[in-house]
């Protein structure tokens, strides 16, 4: 064989090689991105799934009956109390004990009649949690690589003569809040980042106050959720 010949196949070896090579690479950073994906939406679905479990039991009415038999209200708390933050809005839903006594990190430990279930993010940038109505409760963190936690509440504003239920809806932040009990419905917005830096990443995206966030390497994903809540302001 002669020389210009043995060059030839070693530079068509060397081409199918680094094509080879190119499209492994490719492979890989296409199967770390999907693994990205994979762990955000399951962390994503842990938590909307609670969450839901949470809002539908939130401020329900406890009834009893009393010494004469006719129905009556043994309390009406407020579903949902909150307070407003940069990055990390913190809130608190209350769910009757007898209706659900789980509280958000799924113990039973719980002897009073009313259970907490208080979501912040920690230092970590970990979606966290605890019931502040026990004492010596502890925050847990639920999930990881969440950089933001925003909310909005859905407060009635019912006027004489109209019910409950057809009550006109506004749309707040925490510090605008009048009257929790009002509260029917609460708006999440959740940012999401992939733990490590991926070849195929996010580009700059509008955050969950439309703010800017700047490409850094990391996939990032918003996740909203909008969360009806047993109480309808009925006394």
């Amino acid at each position: 064989m002669l020389l210009s010949d043995s060059l030839l196949a070693m530079s068509i070896s060397l081409g199918a090689l680094a094509a080879s090579l190119q499209s492994w690479s490719h492979l890989r950073a296409s199967q770390q991105t999907l693994q990205a994906l994979e762990q955000t939406h399951a962390q994503q679905r842990e938590v909307q799934r609670l969450l839901e479990r949470i809002s539908l039991s939130a401020g329900a009415t406890r009834v009893t009956t009393n010494a004469s038999g006719a129905a009556q209200w043994v309390s009406k708390s407020a579903a949902l109390s909150a307070s407003e933050g940069v990055r990390d809005d913190t809130l608190t839903w209350t769910v009757p004990r007898e209706i659900d006594p789980r509280d958000c990190q799924g113990n039973q430990a719980s002897t009073l009649d009313l259970i907490g279930h208080q979501f912040k993010l920690s230092t970590k940038q970990e979606l966290s949690c605890k019931d502040p109505l026990r004492s010596g409760t502890l925050f847990q963190a639920l999930a990881e690589r969440v950089e933001d936690l925003q909310a909005l509440y859905a407060e009635a504003s019912a006027s004489a003569g109209t019910a409950p239920a057809q009550a006109a809806l506004q749309w707040k932040t925490a510090d605008q809040v009048l009257d929790w009990r009002q509260v029917r419905a609460v708006n999440l917005c959740l940012r999401w980042a992939s733990p490590n830096k991926v070849a195929q990443a996010s580009a700059s995206l509008r955050g969950c106050q439309g703010e800017a966030v700047a490409a850094d390497g990391r996939l990032r994903r918003l996740q909203r959720i909008t969360l009806q809540l047993a109480s309808r302001g009925d006394g």
